[in-house]
This record gives C-alpha cells, structure tokens and sequence, in this order.
C-alpha cells in the first residue's frame, strides 16, 4: 500500500461518520486546535525574552491562524459529509415509509375489495335460493334445483321448434327462436340472476383481481345446468355485454359438452369460452377421445 492510498485512508476515516459517533471527528479537530493553541503559546512563552510583544504577537498569529483557517476548512467539510449522510439516511426512511404505507394501502384496498366480493357472492346465493317453480301436480322446487327444470324446459321447446322447422332453418335460427320462447315465460326468474351474476364477474374486472383466486370461486359454485342455461343466454339475443366477459374469462371451461342440445351449438361462441377444456380437447387424438380418454 502506498503512501498516498495510506493518507486516504485516513482522510477516509476522519471525514466519514460512523454509526452512533457522528461528531466525533468534529471533537478531534477541536483537540487538534486547543492543541495547536497551546503549544504555539508554549513555544512564544520561551521566546519571550528574546523577542519583544510585537514579534511575540505576530509569531503566534502568524503560525496558528493558518492551522485554525485549515482546522476551520476541515470542520465545514466533515459538516458536509455528516449533512449528506443523514441526508440519505432521510431517503432511505423515507422510501421505507412510501414502501410501508403504499403495501398497507394495497392490503386495505384488498380487503375491502374482498369484503365487498364476498357480500356480493352471498346475495348471489340468496338470488338462487329465492327462486321457485310451480310444476305439474303442484310440486314446487326451490334454489339451485330450479335450474335443472329450466333446462328441462329449454329442451322441450327446442325439440319442438326443430320438429316444426323440419330442416327449412338453420340450426342457429332454431335454438335462438326456443331460447327467446323460453326466455319469455322465465324472464322473471333469470333476469335478475343473470343481470347479478354479470355484475359479479364485472366487479373483479373493475378491480383488477382476475389474477386471484375470485372467478375459480364463482365458477366452482355453478352447477352443470347453470352453465349451459348461461351458454345459451350468452349465443342468444340476450347476451349483451355478459358473451364478452364469458370469453375472457373462460367462464364455460366446466362446461358439459355432452349435455350440449347440439354438437353445432358449440361453434356459436368462441372457442375463448371453454378455456383449457377446449384446447386439451384438441390436443388429444379423436380415436382416443371416442374410446372414453379423459380429456382433462
């Protein structure tokens, strides 16, 4: 090690505080003085009597003022260092402060999100629970199970209007007609569940939360008979803004393929719609998928 990196090292020493002595090097450039001064005072007292005041003044002036002015120099430097250290010691407590209080943000807002989205499912299962049909012979169902009747319904009168139109229509032209016959004698039931269940799914998309856990939780609550119910609204009329949502969010990946009323049914929608179901489904060879490999 050189001379010269020697002297840095100490000039290193010196001007940087350390942690819990930060003016300990502003106490040693006070001894330094006070030292100076005393033995400049010391080295004038025993000149004194050979030499007269005003030499014995102008000596001790002439020697100490440039040590105090390079003393002085000295002090106002390490008053930077120590400025600037506790300077970017703020910083970093401040970032650590923005950090703190933008993650308490985040959990807060979080929270309340999933506060709401759990209100939200329950009156969804509230809107379920309330409903009711009156079959044959007086039988009434209630909640979920009300559904399998709708499709059971649904399925009479598209098996009517396809005898009716006797291959003169399309099989597009034949479900949309019995979805609308349908739809007009249960509008009063559905309506207000699909238009919730719409705001549910658009709920998580507002919120930026489509990466969480919150649409798996809706879709593992919705019966076989509700996704096919909710297919046909979205390929119907009826569809508006929900078809889209469905898309992108894979909504009909548990979807019942086979409970379908017809295979041409499938391709009214986008294949976005099934998720990793339709694409496993591509995936695994037709003569194996018609000897019962699962495709999931």
């Amino acid at each position: 090690m050189t001379i010269n990196q020697k002297i840095y090292r100490q000039f290193i020493s010196l001007v940087s505080p350390r942690r819990k002595r930060t003016f300990r090097p502003l106490f040693s450039l006070f001894k330094v003085a006070v030292a100076a001064v005393i033995l400049v005072f010391i080295v004038n007292l025993f000149s004194i009597n050979k030499s007269t005041f005003g030499e014995w003044g102008d000596f001790f002036g002439g020697v100490l003022n440039p040590i105090l002015t390079f003393l002085t120099f000295m002090g106002l430097l390490i008053t930077i260092v120590i400025q600037q250290t506790e300077l970017r010691e703020s910083r970093v407590e401040l970032k650590r402060s923005a950090d703190a209080l933008r993650d308490q943000n985040d959990s807060l807002k979080k929270q309340n999100f999933e506060n709401t989205f759990f209100q939200m499912l329950e009156i969804h299962n509230q809107i379920v629970n309330s409903i009711d049909l009156i079959g044959d012979g007086g039988k009434v169902t209630r909640g979920r199970d009300c559904f399998s009747v709708f499709y059971t319904r649904f399925n009479k009168i598209y098996r009517e209007n396809k005898e009716k139109a006797n291959g003169k229509h399309s099989e597009e032209s034949v479900v949309m007609l019995a979805y609308q016959l349908f739809w007009k004698d249960h509008q009063t039931e559905l309506g207000h569940y699909f238009r919730y269940l719409y705001n549910v799914f658009r709920f998580i998309k507002d919120e930026n939360q489509t990466n969480g856990p919150y649409l798996r939780l809706i879709r593992a609550q919705l019966s076989d008979q509700e996704l096919l119910l909710l297919f046909y609204n979205c390929i119907s009329s009826n569809g508006g803004n929900f078809t889209p949502l469905v898309e992108e969010f894979a909504l009909l990946d548990n979807l019942p393929l086979i409970r379908l009323l017809h295979k041409k049914h499938q391709s009214m929608i986008s294949s976005k719609a099934f998720g990793v179901q339709q694409a496993l489904k591509q995936i695994v060879p037709p003569d194996l998928a018609q000897h019962g490999v699962p495709v999931r």
